[in-house]
């Protein structure tokens, strides 16, 4: 065995490798984990494995399958906990050229994460955890498979470490982020935080496409949003000619959401004023921001975009005014697709419907 050890780790040094920078993701990582009320089952940070668990696991590193490490049946309590660690490497190949990984999340309001990682031609593939949508404070992995009805075969996956300390990035505080979000316990201005800093998707930043949830959550849950009211508008950085959409709630849940569609001019900048949110004909008392989403129908041509700078403008600044936007109004229909004033039926203009007759 000492022989054995000796000649792996000289094939190791000679191939400029340390043992101690990964950790291979195995089985024995996985557990079935109870919650600390009926309320969180199995969601949260502060879990507990459970003694004699019931799941089955399966592994099949080296074999040809559609399922590569976790638990088949991919229920959300069952897990590997790599929250201390930065991200995978592995080797393998499948039919579509695609792993993925799948992560659970803190409650059941939304389903869980999908990561869907390419793999290079040589067969490596490598997946930063930072890449999970939503910034997440805890990394539960359920499992890792290909997708329906496609096989392939991985060698390998390894566990990254965490990077040292690294250079401290000055955060502008006035850079709308998913820690602006929080669940309140109504939809009006009176409102106030039931839970602080919720998970929601955060993709500034980060290459997309059309109809994705950049900011807050997919299903713009009422409840959870980022209170603006204290500022003036948006100005924001991204790929030209992008659209996005502004989602905002109305005091009661009935009177549902107002939604404004905003395109980055030439030079790739936009804003957007809060006085364009209204409740009737006056300017709004509150802004509650549920999300920003790309628009389903992204200019011919391009098949991703990016936001790539999303900040609040303090009132009492001339920021939000100083943008000036370098096309006209601009048209959509009720599927998000650009029209002009020929176009007959409904259509949305400075984020009101109107019938163009």
């Amino acid at each position: 065995m000492k022989k054995i050890t000796l000649f792996c780790a000289a094939v190791a040094a000679a191939l400029g490798m340390n043992a101690q920078d990964t950790t291979p993701l195995t089985i024995d990582m996985w557990h079935q984990w109870e919650g600390i009320t009926a309320e969180d089952t199995f969601w949260g940070e502060n879990v507990k494995i459970v003694e004699n668990p019931t799941e089955a696991l399966v592994e099949n590193y080296g074999k040809d399958s559609d399922f590569v490490i976790g638990n088949p049946a991919c229920n959300g309590n069952c897990y590997a906990d790599v929250t201390e660690f930065s991200g995978v490497e592995g080797k393998g190949f499948s039919g579509n050229g695609k792993v993925r990984f799948y992560f659970n999340r803190e409650d059941m309001q939304g389903p869980g994460k999908e990561c869907v990682v390419d793999i290079a031609e040589d067969g490596t593939f490598k997946f930063d955890f930072s890449d999970v949508p939503g910034n997440p404070k805890f990394l539960h992995l359920n499992f890792v498979k290909f997708h329906w009805g496609v096989e392939g075969n991985i060698e390998y996956i390894n566990l990254l470490p965490k990077k040292g300390d690294e250079p401290v990035v000055p955060v502008d505080p006035n850079a709308i982020t998913g820690a602006w979000f929080h669940e309140w316990n109504g939809y009006g201005a009176d409102a106030t935080i039931v839970t602080e800093n919720v998970e929601v998707d955060d993709l500034i930043g980060k290459e997309v496409g059309g109809g994705t949830t950049v900011l807050g959550t997919a299903s713009v849950w009422g409840e959870i949003y980022a209170d603006l009211t204290n500022y003036a508008g948006i100005e924001a950085e991204g790929t030209p000619g992008a659209v996005i959409r502004l989602l905002f709630n109305r005091p009661t849940h009935d009177q549902g959401i107002t939604e404004f569609y905003v395109e980055f001019n030439k030079e790739g900048k936009l804003k957007f004023d809060f006085t364009e949110v209204k409740d009737g004909d006056v300017p709004a008392s509150f802004i509650h921001l549920n999300a920003v989403k790309i628009n389903w129908g992204l200019p011919e041509g391009m098949t991703s975009c990016k936001i790539s700078k999303f900040n609040a403008v303090p009132k009492g600044t001339s920021s939000v005014n100083a943008i000036e936007n370098a096309q006209p109004t601009v048209i959509y229909n009720i599927y998000g697709q650009r029209v002009d004033e020929s176009y007959r039926g409904i259509v949305i203009k400075n984020g009101k419907k109107f019938i163009q007759k």
